[in-house]
């Protein structure tokens, strides 16, 4: 690794904070999961998505060739995350006035769970993945070899860390302090905006 890597690194930092910053569906479910049982169920949440788009990324830095989905792949992708989408939806409606507990969240996905699944089934993590976060990897990789891209890409999925945490802050102490009245009326816009997301998402897969 030489300096060379450093604006890469440093680029990969903001590229990060801008990807958590941009509304999305994954942002949408960790606002919702932080609303619906505070920061721990939150941070679950978000655990579970950075794991899994950080396994993704240092996988890139170190070869894999991911290409941004097109044609059928990219409609099934579009049709299973939308489902997921209006899923989560329905099952936060159903659960608006029920106050959390281990055993009702036993019977559902856990958090950790909910927050991969909205990264794998995200058509637009996998347009990045094949797009921007490619171009930056392999720059890096032409001028540090895979341990530079690897560096770049724990860069990126810290910026990205960095933005998620502070969804799931303001989800799970500056919503849930605002009292209940607030925080329902909040977790039913976030169901909302889950639903309305989801049904784009399998009508956009089905019909192009």
């Amino acid at each position: 690794m030489t300096l060379q890597v450093v604006p890469h690194a440093i680029a990969g930092l903001g590229l990060g904070l801008a990807l958590a910053s941009a509304p999305g569906p994954v942002q949408a479910v960790l606002m919702a999961e932080a609303v619906r049982g505070g920061v721990a169920r939150g941070f679950r949440a978000m655990a579970g998505a950075n794991l899994t788009f950080g396994l993704l990324l240092v996988a890139l830095a170190l070869g894999l060739s991911v290409a941004p989905p097109s044609g059928p792949a990219l409609r099934i992708l579009k049709v299973a995350g939308g489902g997921l989408l209006v899923w989560l939806a329905i099952d936060g409606f159903r659960s608006r006035h029920e106050v959390p507990s281990a055993t009702a969240e036993h019977r559902s996905l856990p958090p950790a769970v909910r927050g991969a699944l909205a990264v794998l089934l995200n058509p637009g993590a996998w347009v990045f993945l094949g797009t921007a976060a490619s171009s930056l990897l392999s720059g890096a990789t032409d001028r540090g070899g895979s341990a530079s891209a690897v560096l770049v890409a724990v860069a990126l999925i810290v910026g990205l860390a960095i933005g998620d945490g502070a969804v799931v802050l303001l989800g799970g102490v500056g919503v849930r302090r605002a009292g209940s009245h607030v925080r329902s009326w909040v977790w039913g816009v976030l169901a909302g905006l889950l639903a309305g997301l989801g049904i784009w998402l399998v009508i956009s897969g089905i019909f192009g």
